[in-house]
């Protein structure tokens, strides 16, 4: 197929109302690319999709015939072209691969600016709208790190920490934004200055066509191309019942790791974020060390290689990761009493911090060299 060829009978396709994403599959399922359907006759799609087929009624098809007469292909294509708005249907070669194996992965995207580049790393940040000066702070140290370490941020742009996270990572590299609303739309207005930089520094994404106004019913769709489009998730600040959370669903659906800002117990703005610790996240103890985590865990991936992680064995565990790790056993242990050990053992002269030890505990979890249960450590068998 070129694809240069089918982008404007693409761009029809995906503007049909009412014919959404599966529909678009069925339908390319007996023509096989969008060129081939517009040109065919009524009575041959009445034959493949109501009566062989059984996928679509006599009046969807007749909807679809009559869109057809009614649109200027090549006139509504570059007439979207000139607006600066691409178009990427899912056999565009810049289509990002992360998305086609997502549940109800969108059909197209459309986007102002550029795409993630899909052999670097790409991390989602998102929280609270109406986030603390701590939050703030978090998502402003993760965006410009991430971005320092060559990794992209994505998130849904909102006030809080998706924009917070944006800007400080266009600071040092690239951010991109997916919008509930079409990608010639910015929404919250109060983002613009984000918008703008996104443009520039990176891109502004979207699977809903130009003009679409923000509704509520979008955003949760939306949520699930900013996990798809991510190796990992951050939430930095979410209540108890926030739509941060539905993002977290999709992610886990997806297969993507997530992982959790603690907060303290008292802050209504900590409880999901909390609540999604109990339930098993993972937990961000510090910027450097998650980064390091990431590049250990999908560096490989990444760069396509399919061996993926190394076996335990191989690892190179630095000097105290050993000796925490030969402090565990298969009898439980706690924290305190692994700390207290392994400084015994090391003398005055060589003290481990308690910080420390508890981001070497949550590394060798993480490696799958050790479990915990019940705030108690033992070695996986």
């Amino acid at each position: 197929m070129d694809y240069k060829e089918e982008m404007p009978y693409a761009y029809w396709l995906h503007n049909i109302k009412g014919v959404g994403n599966k529909g678009i599959r069925k339908l390319l399922k007996e023509a096989l690319k969008p060129s081939r359907l517009f040109q065919m006759t009524k009575e041959q799609m009445l034959e493949a999709y109501v009566i062989r087929e059984k996928v679509f009624t006599e009046k969807a098809v007749c909807h679809i015939v009559q869109s057809r007469e009614e649109w200027d292909v090549m006139g509504r294509y570059e007439k979207m072209k000139r607006k600066g708005i691409d178009f990427y249907p899912d056999f565009h070669p810049s289509y990002p691969e992360s998305l086609k194996e997502i549940p109800d992965a969108p059909w197209a995207l459309y986007g102002i600016g550029k795409l993630p580049e899909q052999e670097k790393m790409t991390v989602a940040v998102i929280g609270a709208r109406e986030c603390s000066a701590y939050g703030a702070y978090m998502a402003k140290e993760l965006g410009r790190s991430l971005a320092e370490n060559g990794i992209q941020v994505v998130s849904g742009m909102a006030r809080g920490i998706d924009s917070l996270a944006q800007q400080a990572a266009m600071e040092k590299g690239s951010a991109f934004g997916v919008l509930g609303s079409g990608v010639d739309i910015c929404y919250p207005l109060s983002s613009k200055g984000v918008y703008e930089s996104l443009k520039r520094n990176g891109g502004i994404i979207s699977e809903y066509i130009p003009g679409t106004e923000p509704k509520p019913g979008n955003f949760p769709a939306r949520n699930r191309i900013i996990s798809g489009l991510s190796q990992a998730v951050v939430v930095v600040e979410a209540k108890e019942k926030s739509g941060t959370l539905i993002t977290v669903d999709m992610a886990l659906e997806q297969g993507r790791e997530v992982y959790v800002v603690p907060g303290r117990t008292t802050d209504a703005l900590s409880a999901g974020c909390n609540r999604l610790m109990k339930q098993g996240a993972d937990v961000l103890c510090s910027v450097e060390e998650f980064i390091r985590e990431l590049h250990d865990s999908h560096a490989g991936c990444i760069k396509g290689n399919s061996a993926g992680k190394k076996e335990k064995d191989e690892e190179v565990l630095e000097f105290w990761e050993r000796k925490v790790l030969e402090n565990i056993d298969f009898y439980p242990k706690s924290m305190q009493r692994i700390y207290n050990e392994v400084n015994g053992e090391e003398g005055e002269d060589r003290t481990l911090e308690l910080k420390k030890a508890m981001e070497i505990l949550v590394k060798l979890e993480k490696k799958g060299f050790i479990q915990v249960k019940s705030g108690y450590y033992t070695l996986i068998s």
